[in-house]
């Protein structure tokens, strides 16, 4: 009997860093880098056998090492060249993770779907992966965990050549890294715009980069609000990504335009109403 391909599949999360107290700086960087690293690559075979839950681990993994580097930005810790092929393997992983989102939460919000629509968009959903699944045999990506087990298992990112925060005090460094990440939502704050949606966007992402900084280092004192945030902040986000699925699928399904515009239209009354929401918390505790 051929087993189910998601049977064995167990996805990976993120478990806290162990950081010591003593430890100087550069010993804390490699220990997050590399628990970023074990479950971007432990989530692989769950995304090989198709599992759902692996393909968004494998994403998050993604995303807390991309947050990691953009804190030491200044410093340059991985080549571009590699850094590059990270971005693309994330938003790769984005595109199918959006669908996923799509059918497990945006579609039954909105009342369901006409069968037609609920199989297209778990057709197209299906091809998202399995071009995940190709893109991770490809040469490309197998390059790219090449390049990052060599970045890690050398310290590439350690520059003798450069004064770098490596040495000092994990903690000191740590804690301007959050002054940093809060700073940048405060002015992400400040700079939301009506008349532009990409603002409270962009605000997401910062929430997001300060609320792993802050898990990395375990120094968690606004865990609740920026966990708030990224949750009333991710919905707005969520609906925004399912307006152009839905355009997607009407190029699929010509003839349920209909049906399609009417949830388009839900979705956009939704945000509407949500967006003054989100507008007062961003400004009240962030």
């Amino acid at each position: 009997m051929k087993s189910h391909p998601n049977l064995f599949a167990r996805a990976v999360t993120a478990v806290p860093v162990n950081i010591r107290r003593t430890a100087r700086f550069g010993e804390a960087f490699e220990a997050i880098a590399r628990n970023c690293l074990a479950q971007v690559r432990g989530n692989l075979p769950g995304v090989l056998a198709g599992d759902v839950e692996s393909l968004h681990q494998m994403r998050v993994g993604v995303r807390r090492l991309r947050a990691l580097l953009s804190a030491a930005q200044s410093w340059d810790p991985m080549p571009e060249g590699t850094a590059g092929k990270l971005r693309w393997l994330g938003v790769e992983l984005g595109r199918a993770r959006n669908w996923d989102v799509f059918l497990e939460s945006t579609l039954p919000s909105l009342g369901g779907s006409s069968e037609p629509v609920e199989a297209m968009a778990r057709e197209l959903a299906a091809k998202q992966r399995a071009h995940i699944q190709h893109l991770l045999h490809g040469a490309r990506c197998k390059a790219l965990m090449d390049e990052l087990a060599l970045w890690s298992g050398e310290r590439l990112w350690r520059d003798p050549a450069r004064i770098q925060p490596w040495d000092k005090d994990a903690r000191k460094v740590a804690r301007s890294l959050l002054r940093q990440a809060r700073e940048r939502v405060r002015r992400r704050v400040r700079r939301l715009d009506a008349a532009q949606p990409g603002s409270l966007h962009r605000l997401r992402i910062a929430v997001k980069k300060e609320r792993y900084m802050r898990e990395f280092f375990n120094m968690n004192t606004r865990a609740q609000v920026l966990s708030d945030a990224q949750e009333l902040l991710g919905k707005l986000n969520d609906g925004r990504v399912a307006r152009d699925l839905l355009r997607n699928l009407q190029d699929h399904l010509p003839r349920h335009a209909a049906e399609l515009s009417f949830l388009e239209g839900l979705l956009a009354e939704r945000q509407e109403h949500e967006m003054p929401k989100a507008w007062r918390f961003a400004r009240r505790k962030l």
